[in-house]
C-alpha cells in the first residue's frame, strides 16, 4: 500500500511540474498550438496519480500483476529503454531519418524478428518518410544530421 501511494506521490509531483511549465509554453491554447498537447497529457497523469494516492492496490490485483509477469524477459524491456535512450542521445548526431532508422531496426531486432533485410528496408523507409512528411507537410525541422536528412 506505501508503494502505490508513494508511486502516486511522485506521479502527481511529475505532473503538475509538467502542467506548470506547460503554461510558459505558446501563446493559446489553439488545437494546433504547442500548449494543448502536454497540458492534456499532464492533465491525464495528475489524474492516474490520484487513482493511485485514492485507491492503492489491493492482494488481488497484486497477485495478478505477478502472475501476468512471471514469465516476463526482463532484459528486453531493459534493452529497449536503454536503446531509446541512446535513440534520444544520437538524434543531433545522426540526424532523424537515420537515427530513427537504426532505432527501428535494433527495436525489431531485440524483439525478435528474424528478417533483418527485410527490417533494415522498413526502418530506412520509416525514417526517411517520416523526416519527410514532418519538414514538408507539417513545417516541422527534424534534426538533420550531417548529412542533410
Amino acid at each position: 500500500m506505501i508503494g502505490a501511494r508513494a508511486f502516486g506521490g511522485v506521479l502527481l509531483a511529475v505532473g503538475v511540474i509538467a502542467f506548470v511549465a506547460t503554461l510558459n509554453v505558446g501563446d493559446g491554447w489553439q488545437a494546433s498550438g504547442p500548449r494543448l498537447a502536454p497540458a492534456v497529457a499532464s492533465a491525464l497523469l495528475v489524474v492516474l496519480s490520484a487513482v493511485f494516492l485514492i485507491r492503492p492496490a489491493d492482494d488481488e490485483l497484486l497477485a495478478h500483476l505477478k502472475e501476468s509477469t512471471k514469465d516476463t524477459h526482463w532484459p528486453t524491456p531493459v534493452a529497449l529503454v536503454g536503446l531509446l535512450i541512446g535513440y534520444a542521445l544520437t538524434l543531433d548526431v545522426f540526424g532523424y531519418a537515420l537515427a530513427t532508422a537504426i532505432f527501428y531496426w535494433l527495436a525489431a531486432w531485440l524483439l525478435g524478428s528474424r528478417s533483418p533485410v527485410r527490417d533494415f528496408v522498413i526502418a530506412v523507409v520509416l525514417g526517411v518518410v517520416t523526416s519527410y512528411a514532418f519538414s514538408e507537410w507539417l513545417n516541422v525541422q527534424l534534426p538533420n544530421g550531417p548529412w542533410g536528412v
